[in-house]
C-alpha cells in the first residue's frame, strides 16, 4: 500500500503544473458560463431568475461529462514520449500498482478536481449575485453528477435503477480507458471514432438481422420473457452483464498496460 501511494503520489506531483493550469482555467470557465446565463448583458444588476441558472448549470454538467470521458481516455498520457515511457517503467513498482494509480488520477482525481472547480465558481457568481442584490439565489449544483438520485427517507428510492445508472456510466468509462491504452496519440478521438463507427455497423447488422427475422416472429420471441419479467429484474440482468463487460474492459486494459514497451510498434500502437 505505502509503494502504491508513492506511486500516486508521483502522478499528481509529475503533472502538478497541468493540475493547476485545469484548476484555475476550469473555475474561470465556469464561472464565465454560469454569470452569462445567470445576468442579463444590459444590466448586470438584474438576475434572470431560477431557469437560466440551471441552464448554466446544465451546461457546466455536459462539459464536467465530457471532460470526465476526456481524462478517463488519458490513462497514457504520462507515457507519451520515450522519455516519459522511460520514467514510468523504470517506477520501483509493479504494473498492478501503476497501472491502478493511472486509473485513479485519471477516472477519479481529475473528474472530482473538476467537480471542485465547478463548485468553486458557483460559489463565486452566487457571491456576485448576493452583492449585486440578487433575490432568491439558487446554486443549480442538483444538476451535477451522474443523474443518480437517492432520497435518504426511503422516498422514490429505486435501487435497481440507480444501480443501472452507476454500472453504465462505468461501462462507458471503461471503453475511454480501454481506449487510452490501445490507441497511444490522440486516444480520445481515435475511441470516440471507434465507438461511432462499431455503433453503425452493429445497428446497421442488427437491423438487417431483424429484417430477415421478421418483426411478427421477434415479438413472439420476446413477448413471453417481458410478460413475466418486471423493469427492475430487466434492469438487473442487464446492469449485471455491464458489470461483466466493465470487468473485462478494465482486465484488458491492464494486459495492454504490462505490454508496453520503450519502443513503441509503428502500426499497432497508432
Amino acid at each position: 500500500m505505502n509503494r502504491f501511494w508513492q506511486v500516486l503520489k508521483w502522478n499528481v506531483i509529475s503533472e502538478k503544473k497541468s493540475v493547476f493550469t485545469t484548476a484555475v482555467a476550469f473555475t474561470v470557465a465556469f464561472l464565465a458560463i454560469q454569470l452569462f446565463s445567470c445576468f442579463t448583458i444590459f444590466d448586470l444588476s438584474r438576475g434572470l431568475g431560477t431557469g437560466p441558472t440551471n441552464a448554466g448549470m446544465m451546461t457546466c454538467d455536459a462539459i464536467f461529462s465530457f471532460m470526465w470521458l476526456y481524462y478517463c481516455s488519458g490513462v497514457l498520457g504520462n507515457a507519451r514520449t520515450r522519455q516519459q515511457r522511460t520514467t514510468a517503467l523504470m517506477l520501483p513498482a509493479s504494473n498492478t500498482e501503476k497501472f491502478f494509480a493511472r486509473i485513479i488520477y485519471c477516472c477519479i482525481f481529475m473528474p472530482v478536481l473538476l467537480y471542485v472547480a465547478i463548485v468553486a465558481a458557483t460559489g463565486l457568481r452566487m457571491l456576485l449575485e448576493l452583492i449585486a442584490g440578487h433575490e432568491n439565489i439558487v446554486s443549480g449544483l442538483s444538476f451535477l453528477g451522474l443523474n443518480i438520485h437517492i432520497n435518504l427517507n426511503g422516498e422514490n428510492l429505486n435501487l435497481f435503477n440507480d444501480f443501472f445508472m452507476i454500472v453504465n456510466n462505468c461501462w462507458i468509462f471503461s471503453l475511454f480507458v480501454l481506449g487510452g491504452v490501445f490507441f497511444h496519440q490522440r486516444p480520445f478521438i481515435w475511441t470516440t471514432v471507434s465507438l461511432v463507427v462499431v455503433g453503425i455497423v452493429l445497428g446497421t447488422l442488427f437491423f438487417y438481422i431483424g429484417v430477415m427475422i421478421g418483426e411478427d416472429n421477434i415479438k413472439s420471441f420476446l413477448t413471453p420473457w417481458f410478460k413475466t419479467m418486471s423493469l427492475e429484474t430487466f434492469e438487473f440482468i442487464v446492469s449485471l452483464i455491464l458489470t461483466a463487460f466493465t470487468v473485462f474492459n478494465v482486465w484488458l486494459s491492464y494486459r495492454l498496460f504490462c505490454r508496453l514497451q520503450l519502443v513503441q510498434h509503428k502500426w499497432f500502437n497508432l
